[in-house]
């Protein structure tokens, strides 16, 4: 049980609004506040947010973004497995990521990036599943991965480096972009 939790995108489908909660001793604290926003008036939010919690608990969302996000992590060890990549997979199973194991992370990640982009995939190495995700989906998600793997794969056996198959500059790690 939290102090105070925020809870925003998820439950708006992705509108601004947000809600807070929180114990009774917290939110009391917060009654002789005034809390405003430019949008204050505002309504479409409010709405998306009520139909997006309504279809979220009628049609259990939660139970296929376990599943999707169960699919894809079995996916990435199965296939690093397959072409002797090292890799852990980790995160809570509907927001999944996997880490390359070599000296050079972000390197791999970023070859990953720009192979997967080349198949149609906008992918990283993280899966934030979705109820607009499919069973297809996935499938052909991680028909990709197993032929950018391959990939990988052969310039590890050649003993090469992966930075000289990289078409842009290598990603940033987190938020260090923006330093």
């Amino acid at each position: 049980e939290p102090d105070i939790a925020v809870f925003a995108k998820g439950m708006t489908n992705g509108y601004p609004l947000a809600a807070i909660i929180g114990r009774k001793e917290i939110m009391d604290a917060a009654q002789g506040t005034f809390i405003s926003s430019t949008f204050y008036t505002e309504r479409v939010a409010l709405a998306a947010t009520c139909k997006t919690i309504e279809v979220y608990q009628r049609e259990r969302v939660w139970e296929k973004q376990i599943e999707y996000g169960q699919q894809v992590k079995k996916g990435w060890s199965r296939l690093a497995n397959k072409h002797n990549l090292h890799i852990s997979v980790g995160g809570m199973d509907p927001l999944a990521h996997f880490r390359f194991d070599y000296d050079n992370p972000l390197e791999y990640k970023t070859f990953f990036t720009q192979e997967m982009l080349r198949q149609g995939f906008l992918a990283s190495n993280a899966f934030y599943a979705s109820y607009a995700h499919s069973p297809q989906i996935i499938s052909e998600y991680l028909e990709a991965v197993d032929k950018t793997f391959c990939i990988i794969e052969q310039i590890v056996e050649k003993g090469e480096r992966i930075e000289d198959y990289l078409q842009g500059p290598t990603c940033h790690a987190g938020f260090e972009r923006l330093n």
